[in-house]
């Protein structure tokens, strides 16, 4: 599935169901069949499953024992993404942190359960909100490492259309406007390109490029490039 057919079709999904089937094809197209959205932080206090996946395709039996252990006061994986900026591999995890004996058998169950090669995706949201897209692959992946950029921008739009499918009926979604030169720095950015990149292409300085970035990430109420670039897709402000 082509990344603009993934955001033209989850735009138009008028129910989570099959938001979440077109979450699964998207992600079963680049060698995950598991993904997980997870909420990790403002959650209702009430909640007593204590499970932090809201929409996921997870083995039953996996969440059912990962809830029995209370395994979300320790899975590396949910206690460490506010910390980190970007797409992260699971395995990476141990490189770069001292995980205890508890959690490495975690994830090793997990393996066990058919979650293997996984790829975290943490969404940092306005007031300390962070959410979390986790992909795994039941019968492993070769090239896990591949993917990410491509796996952090559905995993942003999943979030940004299914925020819209939560928001109140009566809350209307707030027009945004761009100016040329913020469109012209997203589409590049869409592009892959740096802003020291942009910079060159446009004749402009690199802390030029940074001010108009930094206004429609403003505008478009995102914490990322990437969530900007999605969200201007979505408004029609950009064309990939």
């Amino acid at each position: 599935m082509r990344i603009t057919d993934f955001i033209e079709q989850s735009d138009s999904a008028d129910s989570v169901e099959p938001l979440i089937a077109l979450m699964r094809q998207a992600a079963g197209d680049l060698g995950f069949d598991r993904f997980a959205y997870c909420l990790l932080t403002h959650r209702d206090p009430d909640d007593v499953e204590r499970h932090p996946a809201i929409a996921h395709n997870f083995p039953d039996e996996w969440k059912d024992y990962y809830v029995e252990k209370n395994y979300q006061t320790k899975d590396p994986v949910v206690l460490l993404a506010p910390e980190i900026e970007g797409p992260f591999l699971w395995k990476g995890l141990s490189d770069s942190y001292n995980l205890d004996s508890s959690q490495v058998k975690l994830m090793n169950q997990a393996a066990e359960c058919g979650l293997r090669d996984g790829v975290g995706v943490p969404l940092h949201g306005p007031r300390g909100k962070v959410c979390l897209v986790t992909f795994a692959a039941g019968d492993g992946h070769p090239e896990p490492a591949r993917g990410l950029a491509t796996l952090d921008v559905i995993a942003a739009q999943f979030h940004s259309a299914y925020s819209k499918l939560r928001r109140p009926a009566n809350e209307e979604e707030v027009a945004v406007a761009l100016s040329a030169r913020e469109r012209e720095c997203l589409q590049w950015i869409a592009s892959g390109k740096s802003s020291w990149d942009i910079g060159v292409i446009l004749n402009i300085s690199e802390n030029t490029v940074n001010f108009h970035i930094k206004n429609a990430l403003h505008k478009l109420d995102a914490n990322t490039r990437t969530l900007a670039v999605v969200k201007a897709l979505r408004y029609g402000l950009l064309r990939l």
